[in-house]
């Protein structure tokens, strides 16, 4: 999610203050097309599975749009650049350590806050990740172009996954901390805010559930719920195991967006964009579990069913992490790009979807070096993806469940 920076003009206590919003602000487009999708693998860590080979790109999880797309390569404690689209991606040189380990969220920052410092300067993270160590870390290329820089820590936190909403009183960072079932705002000098008792909680929410991630999305910030094992702290994977909770912008319960139904450990939560076919405007939602993406009616909730490869299988990208919307130089703008822990999270899979026959919507880059980040916002029967990067359509496992959980 990335996680893509959308304005919330409300906010928590520590947030700021405001006037309470609820419901997602979109609407669906009506689309007369079929609900048939093409899955493209484009880079994977395993020869022969995508277009390109990247050997560092073990269980991508978070993904964040700038002028080029940055994941999270939690396998490898790194985050991995690509520039270019369906029909030629670029793995870039940049290749940046995450010093917290293990990044699992990640945004884009196009402020002048959240400050780190290297031993080449200071100036504002371009980038900032999250970790299960309960780091946060910030990358800027004029402080240290190699390595990301801690700027928060919370002790005994596991943060699963990373948004950022700008405010009244400036942007705020929300974390999702699956250990403790919490959802941490910083303010944008990395300092923990404290929130009122009952801010992001569900109070509905059945004890063995924990915030798995958080996203803003138009004036409403979503929490997607899995099952966390107490012995493992892992999520665990079922048909039915997960709740989409809706808040306002000071942190309230507004209700349930989505409940158990087909959720399946569910991260990633975005808009479809427009151009993506029948499911354009719909709030898609991404099961770890299962590796779906299911739809819903962005201002209902309601389900409007799972995406379908050409056969009209439900699509399922086994460790499925995030979606993230495609731009006009980095895979189009009406395309999906996807990441996925294959293999159980010991591989890694990063790919394109787009409606059935669709060709991606892009137009010719700038001559801006794809390697250098931009500060502009971009922004988790079945088919079975070998990872040959045809571009069939025909979905699939990726080769690996997500069931284990991380």
């Amino acid at each position: 999610m990335r996680l893509r920076i959308v304005t919330v003009c409300t906010a928590l206590m520590a947030l700021g203050a405001g006037t309470a919003h609820a419901g997602i602000q979109q609407t669906p487009s009506v689309s007369q097309t079929p609900n048939r999708y093409t899955v493209v693998n484009l880079v994977s860590d395993v020869k022969g599975r995508a277009a390109i080979t990247d050997p560092a790109l073990i269980n991508p999880w978070g993904m964040a749009m700038g002028k080029t797309l940055w994941v999270s390569a939690t396998g490898g404690d790194l985050a991995t650049v690509y520039s270019g689209g369906h029909n030629g991606v670029k793995q870039e040189q940049t290749r940046v350590r995450i010093p917290g380990g293990r990044p699992t969220g990640q945004v884009v920052n196009p402020g002048e806050e959240f400050v780190v410092k290297g031993p080449g300067g200071s100036g504002p993270a371009t980038f900032i990740f999250a970790s299960p160590s309960g780091a946060i870390t910030g990358w800027n290329a004029q402080a240290d172009a190699d390595d990301a820089v801690i700027g928060a820590f919370v002790r005994n936190a596991d943060f699963k996954g990373l948004a950022l909403a700008q405010t009244n009183r400036g942007p705020r960072l929300l974390a999702a901390d699956f250990a403790n079932n919490r959802v941490h705002v910083f303010d944008g000098d990395f300092n923990r805010l404290r929130t009122h008792r009952r801010a992001f909680l569900d109070p509905r929410l059945p004890e063995d559930y924990s915030a798995f991630n958080v996203e803003v999305v138009g004036r409403s910030i979503l929490v997607a719920y899995a099952k966390r094992d107490p012995q493992t702290g892992k999520a665990v994977a079922g048909v039915g195991k997960g709740f989409v909770s809706q808040f306002d912008g000071d942190g309230r319960f507004v209700g349930r967006f989505a409940a158990r139904g087909q959720l399946n450990a569910p991260w990633a939560m975005t808009l479809a964009p427009r151009g993506f076919g029948r499911m354009s405007g719909a709030l898609l939602v991404g099961n770890f579990g299962d590796g779906r993406i299911l739809a819903y009616n962005p201002r209902t909730g309601r389900p409007l069913g799972a995406l379908r490869g050409s056969d009209g299988r439900p699509i399922a990208l086994g460790g499925l992490w995030d979606l993230e919307p495609g731009t006009a130089t980095v895979g189009g703008t009406n395309t999906l790009w996807f990441s996925a822990g294959t293999d159980g999270g010991t591989h890694g899979m990063v790919g394109l979807i787009h409606a059935a026959g669709a060709k991606p919507a892009m137009s010719a880059p700038s001559s801006a070096p794809t390697g250098s980040p931009s500060a502009s916002p971009s922004h988790g029967g079945s088919h079975n993806n070998n990872g040959n990067g045809n571009g069939n359509g025909n979905g699939g496992n990726n080769n690996g469940g997500g069931g284990g959980g991380y």
